[in-house]
């Protein structure tokens, strides 16, 4: 429970600071993020009505377009 709630932190950590240049101004390209969500898609832990991870708790349709964010199943990698 307090990694999830780790993960969450940290992921509207990186919304706030995306949004001083715009929200989401920094995201990966749109071929790494169809990839990222191809393989949440076809996830047991995709919780499919809502778009969210069962593992981690986040939305996946916005995490899988921020660079440092990576699977807590360590399917797909943060882009530096």
């Amino acid at each position: 429970m307090l990694d999830k709630l780790k993960q969450k932190m940290e992921q509207v950590r990186d919304v706030a600071q995306s949004a001083g240049a715009g929200l989401l101004a920094q995201k990966v390209e749109p071929e790494v993020q169809a990839y990222r969500y191809s393989i949440c898609s076809s996830c047991e832990k995709l919780y499919k009505p809502t778009d969210t991870c069962k593992a981690c708790g986040c939305f996946m349709k916005v995490k899988t377009w921020m660079p440092k964010q990576s699977c807590p199943l360590k399917k797909w990698p943060s882009v530096e």
